[in-house]
């Protein structure tokens, strides 16, 4: 039997080892939606990314022609939207008459089952040119506005 020598206890106790989890699980349940929140605005910047990639593009396009290009397909195009794919689905839509004579809308709105459809006030982002002029908005997918939110800015 080896004998009991005072300050020499090895180990922790089972209330020091309690304390121990419940400190770890109070701070990560305060980190856990912070983390998931900044998740969620880089997924958000692919999209902002995606669609300024596309006006920069549909106006090297309108530089030659005298109109902007139709889908994403045009040729002169050549986009490669794959990051933001993997969430959002991007979409464009002409505005004037014909079509895409003075400006479009450009959507990137989040896939079905996408961890995106969570991004409570930001879910769908909006670019729209008319003329000149471009306009950057948001929504939830309910259709709010919700443009004074600041998605843009990531």
């Amino acid at each position: 039997m080896c004998p009991h020598i005072p300050g020499r206890n090895r180990g922790f106790t089972l209330i020091e080892l309690m304390v121990a989890v419940v400190v770890a699980g109070v701070l990560a349940a305060a980190a856990y939606p912070a983390f998931t929140s900044m998740v969620a605005r880089g997924r958000r910047a692919d999209a902002i990314a995606a669609l300024t990639t596309v006006m920069q593009t549909q106006e090297r396009f309108r530089s030659n022609r005298t109109r902007y290009a139709s889908s994403f397909d045009d040729e002169g195009l050549n986009l490669d939207l794959a990051a933001a794919h993997k969430y959002y689905e991007v979409t464009m839509s002409g505005l004037g008459e014909p079509a895409y004579s003075t400006g479009y809308i450009l959507t990137a709105r989040p896939r079905a089952n996408s961890p995106q459809n969570y991004d409570k006030h930001c879910q769908v982002l909006k670019l729209k040119l008319e003329g000149s002029r471009y306009t950057y908005s948001s929504e939830d997918l309910a259709g709010a506005d919700t443009t004074a939110q600041n998605c843009w800015r990531h």
